[in-house]
């Protein structure tokens, strides 16, 4: 978390001084936050929204050179929990491979073997959300829209892309973040966790505001 706090500083501080934000900055963020991000879903049983950031975490697995091993089992063990068999499939036969199965906790090894013997195809569908900015349907964990071209910003609670009329953002960080989600993460917490996802700041329900609209598309090409 320590790091994910730095590097949303170092945005924060580049965004205060108009500053251009390397395209590769951005997306090395989302991916450390949606990694981590994992934990408080899982802890709030929210497996399916962790599997989801675990699975966008393991197809850009090569950001992740020193945690391959524990990021590919945690992704087969949470799709399948939540029905995501086809990529718990896919997963489990990349954990298999000569250069990882040495390091695979044993614990889980004879289950990821059995996934990969056995295999279902199965798919759980991903429910689809209108695109913030030309209402196309999009699937909540993807973060560009086909349509419009746009990337669309992700919520800092639940990694999905945001929405419209839910969009709210962190009055510290000011990362966006779905307003109903936030808000039910507040009141679902102690005191002492009732914290931005992003910046690790004390968030008051009071502070979280719904916003008319929301900002206009960013430079792709930041």
């Amino acid at each position: 978390m320590t790091l994910l706090v730095e590097e949303c500083s170092l945005l924060a501080e580049l965004q205060q001084h108009n500053i251009r934000i390397p395209a590769e900055m951005t997306q090395n963020l989302m991916l450390l936050h949606s990694y981590i991000l994992v934990k408080l879903l899982v802890k709030r049983e929210e497996h399916t929204k962790g599997a989801r950031m675990l699975i966008r975490v393991a197809n850009n697995i090569s950001k992740f050179p020193s945690h391959v091993v524990p990021i590919l089992t945690s992704t087969v063990i949470e799709c399948h929990r939540s029905g995501l068999k086809n990529s718990a499939f896919n997963f489990a036969a990349m954990l298999l491979r000569p250069e990882n199965r040495a390091n695979v906790d044993p614990k889980w090894k004879k289950k990821i073997e059995q996934i990969v013997r056995k295999p279902d195809k199965s798919e759980v569908e991903e429910p689809q959300e209108a695109c913030p900015y030309c209402s196309h349907p999009v699937q909540q964990s993807k973060l560009d829209c086909p349509q419009c071209k746009n990337n669309i910003p992700y919520c800092i609670v639940t990694g999905w892309h945001m929405l419209k009329d839910d969009w709210s953002q962190c009055p510290s960080c000011h990362f966006p973040a779905l307003y109903s989600e936030f808000k039910k993460l507040l009141e679902s917490s102690s005191p002492e966790e009732r914290v931005c996802p992003m910046c690790a700041v004390n968030v008051s329900t009071d502070d979280l505001k719904l916003l008319p609209s929301p900002p206009p598309p960013s430079d792709n090409e930041a």
